[in-house]
């Protein structure tokens, strides 16, 4: 089943966690509205701005550490439950 769900996520911080989306197929990552490249193996390394690093056995997803959520920031993905 592909699902979709928006977070806001705390200023001054640079993932979003939620243990629902652990284990499954993760589609899109959006910042903003500006689509992400999603990198989920561990030897990925993030290169640019507009990668985020989905953890699929924590239900994490990280991005730039160097660019840390501010106010109103939104991240909404699309994700598969059967992977």
């Amino acid at each position: 089943m592909t699902l979709r769900q928006t977070y806001y996520p705390i200023v001054g911080q640079s993932n979003v966690f939620d243990a629902t989306i652990a284990y499954v197929k993760m589609l899109f990552v959006a910042r903003n509205g500006v689509e992400y490249d999603v990198l989920t193996s561990v030897n990925d390394i993030m290169i640019n701005t507009r990668q985020a690093h989905y953890n699929p056995s924590t239900g994490v997803i990280q991005f730039d550490p160097n660019i840390p959520f501010e106010e109103q920031e939104s991240i909404n993905i699309v994700y598969d439950t059967n992977i």
